[in-house]
């Protein structure tokens, strides 16, 4: 059996990678895909850009994936959206690993329950809004605490519908990337594909168009790479529950561990 963990970004996922024994390439058609050993437990690493649709592309692939193999060991047990959120709720810190208790579509309004997660590490819980475009200021980030979430992504609505319909267990584990009071120093929205992947070559052009945006996207690029960090330390160290679906959601941003 193996544990699918689903990110936007390869360097969201690439730290957790560096813990993880055996670890070799997959031929899947997305955009990153590797598997892993954890103490005899197979990790299956997945991802494939921002927003829900290729996040659900990147789980069709390995449930596929596993039908072809017909291998007990290629079954998925559980599903896990990760990577990058940002913090809608001032309670919430940088760096701080969030564990969604549930998640909501942000489109659609439909709510995801999630598997509960154990872990000897503190963590901060609570609702999860998921929606495909990114909160690059703080007035939008404002604007969605009304949703009752502490905390925003792109993929994890995505991930949980196809996961939902497989009728495998999901959870989402998140590391803050950016506070609620924090605004970016550009607006990545324009800065996506028409697939909804990040173009970082516009990226690049707006930096050298745009030299007084750098030092801050400079700060944000070694911002991003602790928390994936600290992410990937979290990621071995927990253990999802299953079988099991989490309880009530607590206000507030409670740390938590086992």
């Amino acid at each position: 059996m193996a544990i699918l963990y689903v990110a936007s970004e390869a360097s969201e996922l690439k730290p957790f990678a560096e813990l993880l024994t055996g670890v070799r390439k997959l031929k899947w058609p997305i955009d990153y895909a590797y598997e892993g050993i954890w103490e005899s437990r197979r990790m299956l690493l997945a991802a494939n850009g921002a927003g829900p649709r290729l996040a659900s592309q990147a789980v069709e692939v390995a449930i596929r994936a596993g039908m072809v193999a017909e291998l007990s060991s290629s079954k998925l047990e559980a599903v896990v959206s990760t990577g990058y959120c940002g913090a809608i709720d001032s309670a919430l810190n940088e760096l701080q690993v969030f564990v969604a208790t549930r998640v909501i579509d942000q489109k659609t309004n439909e709510v995801f329950e999630c598997a509960p997660v154990q872990a000897e590490a503190t963590f901060a819980s609570g609702p999860l809004l998921s929606q495909n475009e990114i909160a690059h200021d703080a007035s939008a980030k404002q604007r969605l605490r009304d949703s009752g979430a502490l905390a925003v992504d792109m993929e994890a609505a995505g991930v949980a519908a196809r996961a939902k319909r497989a009728a495998l267990p999901f959870a989402c584990i998140k590391v803050v990337s950016d506070g609620a009071s924090e605004s970016f120093p550009l607006n990545f929205n324009e800065m996506r594909t028409e697939e909804g992947r990040l173009a970082r070559g516009k990226i690049v052009l707006h930096a050298l168009t745009h030299p007084a945006v750098v030092p801050a996207l400079l700060r944000l690029k070694k911002r991003t790479e602790g928390a994936a960090k600290v992410l990937g330390e979290f990621l071995v160290s927990c253990r999802i529950s299953a079988e099991s679906r989490s309880g009530p959601v607590e206000p507030g941003a409670e740390p938590h561990s086992s």
